[in-house]
């Protein structure tokens, strides 16, 4: 998905919310009452996943998301019930090493799933920004596949770069199959050149290699209410009509004003498309902020529903965008709807994370890294052992997670080494030349003492420390409160109380990721030596 300054992006989900928006107003639509046979829980994919896709495989439902400037690059999801959602892999579980020629550099966008019933293939399409092309003709999008029997343990193929804007570059990409073609959609991302943007259909091949024939437009921003763009079109059929949502404005800040429109065609091949009279169909509310770019599927009794993400409103932006989910209904007047009554209702138990390392052979799925670098260095032995670096200015080793809620706690127990280990509150660089370029504030703990450290000026600085000289186990812990904005700093060594150590108030609107939520996770200063941690707990309030 388009995720860079300009407040441009989430097409597909966009396209999604357009239809019918969970918790998002829709117009002439009933905000109060949800239909009785509806039991959905939300946020369906807590915490930063934007621009969710979904399809449905029997009775199983698989979902991906944007991952940004994070690996591994672009979840996959599991459901049998619409509700409880595991990871059960990446289409790049590392990262870069997977793609072909390692051609990604950043701006891992826009995952799109698409089955394809006769080779029994799943197809994920997505946006990157290639790293030999400068500017913005460096975004192109790839196609990787993998056997459906296989894509909760196996690894992606890449096919590389297919779709490619030698102009302004190319996001967002869909496919559609349709009388025994398939078709890839796309956006040329005209608004990062200074030009119109317009979603563009071409027919590919069955290997997802190469694109058939001559593209053509499909549609622009037309209508007064459409800002300078449109982005994130997602494609279903319903009834005799072959319907689209897509997004326009600003997608992916605190300045974001995403709005939702449908439109729809009888005839995919050469037929006009007819924007809906009373567009837009989704835009915030109460709830939820800047509704967009998702994906419809169709459940085995015919009901419709919509995977797309908002940000929560009593987050900000710091959680970043959410998956949501909701169900798609048919209006008096023949147009999907949505019934704008989606509340924020998953407990918040369930949002808790707790990984003890001494029981682990693997790192868990839930761990990611900035997208530029490598997959750390870790391994297992009654413990996670992880490689200490000065990498991201001076902040060391990084592997971190979605945060879900902004009042939370996170603690690790680590065994001293000479390695500065501890826990850290990820987001970006203030003015950073990226998104990704990570810094973050945090505690950590070593053979020589305890350390407050903020590097999120760019530059390594200490809050507070104190030198002594211990050895053993000791546990660290951020409490997060105020909505993000206050960290207290806590140590405990063992048979002890716990300690405050220090307190520090939070500027989190200014270093919140563009397009993306803060991460929260460990971390590892030092020149190669190693850090012991022994466990890793995630706890909201």
């Amino acid at each position: 998905m388009d995720i860079r300054y300009i407040n441009t992006t989430v097409i597909c989900a966009v396209f999604m919310c357009v239809l019918l928006s969970c918790g998002v107003k829709r117009r002439d639509a009933d905000k109060n009452v949800a239909p009785a046979d509806v039991q959905l829980v939300n946020p369906a994919l807590p915490g930063d996943n934007p621009d969710p896709s979904i399809i449905r495989i029997g009775k199983v439902y698989y979902a991906t998301s944007t991952t940004n400037e994070w690996a591994p690059y672009f979840t996959i999801y599991k459901s049998v019930d619409l509700k409880n959602w595991v990871l059960v892999n990446h289409v790049f579980p590392e990262g870069f090493k997977d793609m072909k020629d390692q051609w990604g550099e950043n701006n891992f966008w826009a995952s799109e799933l698409a089955y394809d019933a006769k080779q029994h293939r799943i197809y994920a399409y997505y946006t990157a920004h290639n790293r030999k092309v400068k500017g913005n003709p460096g975004l192109q999008c790839g196609v990787a596949w993998i056997d459906a029997n296989k894509i909760e343990t196996g690894k992606f193929t890449d096919n590389g770069p297919v779709i490619i804007e030698d102009d302004c570059g190319a996001i967002d990409a869909f496919e559609f199959q349709d009388k025994g073609k398939i078709y890839a959609f796309w956006k040329n991302d005209g608004n990062g050149c200074g030009k119109e943007s317009w979603i563009w259909v071409q027919e590919i091949n069955e290997s997802r290699t190469k694109l058939l024939g001559e593209k053509r437009k499909v549609y622009t921003n037309s209508q007064p209410w459409e800002t300078s763009l449109v982005e994130g079109a997602c494609f279903f059929r319903m009834g005799e009509y072959i319907y689209s949502l897509y997004a326009v404005g600003g997608c992916c800040d605190a300045k974001c004003n995403y709005k939702t429109g449908i439109a729809r065609t009888k005839d995919l091949a050469g037929g006009k498309w007819e924007k809906y009279d009373k567009n837009p169909v989704m835009v915030s509310n109460e709830r939820w902020n800047c509704p967009g770019h998702g994906t419809v599927v169709e459940s085995a009794d015919h009901r419709f529903f919509m995977l797309y993400h908002a940000f929560n409103k009593n987050y900000d932006v710091f959680v970043g965008r959410e998956g949501i989910l909701e169900e798609l209904k048919t209006g008096p007047d023949g147009w999907p709807v949505l019934h704008n009554a989606t509340i924020p209702n998953r407990p918040k138990a369930e949002l808790d994370f707790y990984d003890d390392f001494k029981k682990d052979n693997k790192l868990n799925l839930a761990w990611q890294w900035p997208s530029k670098l490598p997959k750390p260095d870790v391994n297992f032995n009654k413990g996670l052992h992880l490689v200490s670096t000065n990498q991201n200015h001076e902040l060391g080793t990084f592997l971190g997670q979605y945060i879900k809620t902004v009042n939370f706690s996170i603690s690790t127990k680590v065994t001293l080494t000479e390695a500065q280990s501890g826990v850290c509150f990820a987001g970006a660089i203030f003015k950073s030349k990226w998104p990704g370029e990570l810094g973050g504030i945090g505690i950590t703990a070593a053979e020589d003492g305890i350390t407050v450290y903020n590097n999120l000026e760019g530059k390594y600085l200490v809050l507070k420390q104190v030198k002594e000289q211990s050895h053993g186990l000791i546990e660290l812990k951020m409490q997060i409160s105020g909505g993000g904005k206050l960290i207290d700093f806590f140590y405990k060594k063992p048979q002890l109380e716990w300690v405050k150590f220090h307190t520090a108030t939070f500027d989190a609107p200014k270093y919140a990721p563009w397009g993306m939520g803060y991460r929260a996770g460990i971390v590892a200063k030092g020149s190669g030596q190693k850090a012991f941690f022994n466990s890793f707990e995630l706890k909201n309030n």
